[in-house]
């Protein structure tokens, strides 16, 4: 045998080693990843706060709320999934949301020398998830870039926390509730040495239904709520991630 073909034998042998290496080193079992991102709501999201009169208003004829809203801030999440296969996984993720709500309260006087008064009440608050996710991928984990959608069920927990204005109180409510999230994003593999995998996905997550409005003491006789209203909340958002497959 010649040196050229001792030379194509070797470098074959090589070639095919080193493919079945890589091929190898691609077929992970787990991957755990974090992730971080911003998110969005509609308003109902407001109705994890509530507001409380706790000082009497001398001069008070009415009051009511001029002004409600709440923003999402950041999030981020930590993730730990199986792959039963190269497009089929399942997923447990526990995140973390902050969430800033603004109220301003309208005293409206009775008294000519008192002018009508706003107060506003800001509050930070956040709520914790945990879902499990079903990931399907549109193509195998070898392609470089694999597009995906997922749909899992979990819990929320939202935490009680308040503040105070001169009046009247804010509060985050405490709850437990169950909640629903669906998206989809692209993954972006690393060269097959390196096991690792950066996300990016949008998602809309569906939290259950909880009342909300205000309530005062000194607002109707005996006291009394203001308006409930139910319905489901809606929240979007999108993230980057990173995986490492093991």
């Amino acid at each position: 045998m010649d040196k050229k073909k001792i030379v194509a034998v070797i470098s074959s042998l090589v070639l095919f080693l080193s493919a079945n290496t890589l091929l190898r080193a691609e077929e992970k079992k787990f991957s755990i990843g974090l992730g971080a991102g911003l998110a969005g709501s509609t308003s109902g999201i407001n109705r994890y706060i509530r507001v409380d009169s706790f000082n009497p208003i001398p001069y008070m004829a009415d009051v009511f709320v001029l002004d409600r809203k709440t923003e999402l801030k950041d999030h981020f999440n930590l993730n730990f999934q199986r792959n039963f296969s190269s497009r089929f996984s399942v997923q447990a993720e526990i995140g973390h949301y902050r969430a800033s709500s603004v109220v301003i309260m309208r005293i409206r006087s009775r008294d000519i020398n008192f002018p009508d008064v706003n107060e506003p009440l800001d509050l930070s608050w956040s709520f914790t998830s945990l879902f499990f996710n079903a990931i399907y991928r549109a193509r195998k984990s070898q392609k470089k870039i694999t597009p995906f959608g997922f749909i899992g069920v979990g819990f929320f927990s939202v935490r009680k926390k308040e503040d105070h204005g001169r009046y009247f109180m804010i509060e985050s409510r405490s709850t437990l509730d169950i909640g629903l999230k669906g998206g989809a994003g692209l993954s972006y593999y690393l060269p097959k040495i390196l096991p690792l995998c950066f996300e990016l996905r949008a998602f809309i997550l569906i939290l259950g239904s909880i009342g909300g409005g205000y309530y005062s003491q000194y607002i109707w006789e005996g006291g009394g709520s203001g308006p409930v209203v139910e319905g489901y909340n809606y929240i979007w958002g999108i993230d980057l991630g990173i995986n490492y497959r093991f």
